[in-house]
């Protein structure tokens, strides 16, 4: 073969080589997009699931509270004087050590506005009076106890009450301990509802699903007992001792 019949040959070969290479890339390319539309045929759900559950902690807080308009002096003899009928209470309710926790006290001026008339006007003016107070937190799991200790506190505080002094009570905070647990049982039965919901999606198509693409997990709702209202950021009831717990999952399942 000659060198010009040679040269003449290898042009042809490399030719052919390029050709072949370009269709086998073209294959792969098209498989490699095949792969990808697969890949993303994804259905979208949401799962959800619901516990009633039973609170089996109480927690109530009052506030004793003295003012005295002249004195710092004044509003803790005043404070003091309530401080026999205050222990009476907590004594009568057989409190175990760990259930009754004592705040420090607080005392100092405190600055208030009055609205008085001055020539037929109206205006505001500042003043200042002295308060002394102490907050008393009962938390226990007997709740019947602490239900019962608010029920009694009504004819205690109006003993303890005098000139000068009020006792302010807040609402039974009812807690569940054990929400930790609920949540991850929560979690699984709602990915499982939306599988369940997705597998009848797919199934309408004549399609099944398949692994898991992404998973988000929603904000968990803790709200009284057949109560239907939701909060976006989630919310945690405490002023019912019966709740519903309700946790959602949003999962995207690829479609086979």
């Amino acid at each position: 073969m000659t060198s010009s019949s040679r040269a003449g040959f290898s042009a042809v070969l490399a030719t052919a080589i390029a050709s072949a290479a370009f269709v086998l890339t073209g294959v792969l390319v098209v498989r490699g997009l095949g792969d990808l539309r697969n890949a993303s045929d994804v259905i979208n759900v949401t799962g959800s699931a619901r516990r009633s559950i039973t609170s089996d902690q109480a927690v109530w807080r009052f506030t004793v509270r003295s003012v005295d308009d002249t004195s710092l002096q004044g509003a803790y003899r005043t404070f003091r004087a309530t401080q026999p009928a205050v222990d009476s209470f907590l004594k009568a309710q057989t409190l175990k050590p760990d259930e009754l926790r004592r705040e420090p006290v607080n005392a100092g001026p405190e600055r208030y506005t009055v609205i008085e008339t001055l020539n037929g006007e109206n205006r505001e003016v500042e003043r200042t009076r002295f308060v002394v107070s102490e907050t008393y937190r009962l938390q226990s799991n007997d709740i019947r106890r602490i239900q019962g200790a608010v029920s009694d506190a009504t004819a205690a505080f109006v003993q303890a009450s005098t000139d000068g002094v009020s006792i302010e009570s807040s609402d039974i905070e009812y807690l569940y301990t054990r929400l930790a647990d609920v949540r991850l049982e929560l979690l699984k039965e709602a990915s499982q509802d939306a599988q369940r919901r997705a597998q009848a999606i797919a199934q309408s198509a004549g399609n099944s699903v398949g692994a898991v693409k992404n998973a988000r997990m929603g904000v968990f709702q803790i709200t009284p007992r057949f109560e239907t209202s939701v909060e976006d950021s989630g919310s945690y009831d405490t002023s019912s001792l019966e709740k519903d717990v309700t946790a959602v999952v949003e999962i995207d399942f690829v479609v086979r």
